[in-house]
């Protein structure tokens, strides 16, 4: 178990400190690029009524007749908020105030009254237990995986859900990351790391592939550019940003679905369940 969770641990902070020595660079060079208080792509509005997002379909039957709700890393409230119409109460915990205040703002245009948001690490929250635990896209970024899902495991009284990707999670980015830094980006845990931890623990859930999703980057080349260098920390004007313009021209593509990545294989998620004493 503990190797494991050591190399995990280990993944998450070589991406850390690659994408902290990027930032500290840009600062040395007088390009301050502190943390955006904007969001991106993936934290665009959605309709809370929307029937047509397998993920969240998966995740709804999940709940099924469950009436409480606890989203873990919830954001701007991609799940939080559609699941809320199906739920007595849905509690979300996250450590952005940006990401709490925008969840807010969108409950209170919906007419959604039933989502409580709590601004704190996970690690820290005081909160009580809920029939389905869901935690989306968060654990890879998370250095001690273990302990952070033996929590969310004691918060479930019926399941624990995980959403994670079959491919690294920023496959979306390492074609351009290598063009414009000269070097490949650090991989983070994708889903066979996630099975082999849960295995390591005794837990031995069930996995549902969700329909693989085109690799948008956003829905105009404009809005492409500025998701790509807030990921790789490019400041305009900079010969980075004259590299990451030029893999743009090469590998940028206009789709129906919107920009997306040449060469970039469609995005696979995978819904992870489990039952906390099963």
């Amino acid at each position: 178990m503990n190797s494991v969770n050591d190399s995990w641990r280990d993944q998450v902070q070589v991406f850390d400190r690659a994408m902290a020595a990027l930032r500290e660079r840009r600062e040395q060079d007088g390009h301050e690029q502190g943390r955006s208080s904007g969001f991106g792509y993936t934290d665009r509005p959605m309709n809370p009524h929307r029937t047509d997002d397998p993920a969240l379909n998966c995740l709804s039957a999940v709940l099924g007749s469950g009436k409480e709700v606890l989203d873990v890393g919830g954001g701007a409230g991609r799940f939080a908020l559609p699941l809320a119409t199906r739920a007595e109460r849905v509690t979300v915990v996250d450590p952005s105030a940006d990401s709490i205040d925008l969840l807010k703002e969108r409950a209170a245009d919906a007419g959604i009254t039933n989502v409580t948001a709590i601004n704190v690490q996970w690690e820290d929250a005081n909160v009580p237990a809920a029939d389905l635990v869901l935690c989306s896209l968060v654990l890879h970024h998370v250095s001690e995986p273990a302990s952070f899902v033996a929590r969310l495991q004691q918060h479930a009284r019926n399941r624990v859900a995980l959403l994670e990707m079959v491919q690294t999670p920023g496959v979306v980015n390492n074609p351009f990351f290598e063009r414009v830094h000269g070097k490949p980006l650090p991989p983070l845990p994708g889903l066979a790391r996630l099975m082999d931890l849960l295995w390591a623990m005794d837990i031995y859930p069930d996995v549902e592939m969700i329909t693989p999703e085109p690799a948008v980057v956003g829905p105009d080349l404009d809005t492409a550019l500025e998701q790509l260098r807030l990921r790789l920390a490019v400041r305009e004007g900079t010969d980075e940003d004259e590299r990451l313009r030029a893999a743009a021209d090469e590998l940028l593509e206009e789709t129906a679905d919107g920009i997306t990545v040449r060469r970039v294989d469609r995005l696979r998620p995978a819904v992870v369940t489990w039952r906390p004493n099963g």
